[in-house]
């Protein structure tokens, strides 16, 4: 099992229950709502893989878009 606060606490964003944080692939996305809802996506927002459902990658890549402003060094 997933320890959600290590898991916040290693984001780069938190934004709308998501923790966003950059990893070698791109970046790597997980819901802290629901700590089974992960994705990866490359820089570009691609999807690399997700066992999120169709609504949930939605709105979890929509808020990653509203997030890259924030991780831009």
């Amino acid at each position: 099992m997933i320890d959600i606060e290590n898991e916040a606490k290693k984001a780069d964003v938190i934004i709308g229950g998501f923790a966003v944080q950059k990893c070698e692939e791109g970046f790597r996305i997980l819901n802290l709502n629901n700590q089974f809802g992960a994705a990866v996506l490359k820089d570009d927002g691609t999807l690399i893989e997700t066992n999120m459902d169709d609504i949930e990658l939605s709105i979890a890549k929509d808020y990653f878009f509203r997030s890259l402003k924030y991780m831009e060094n």
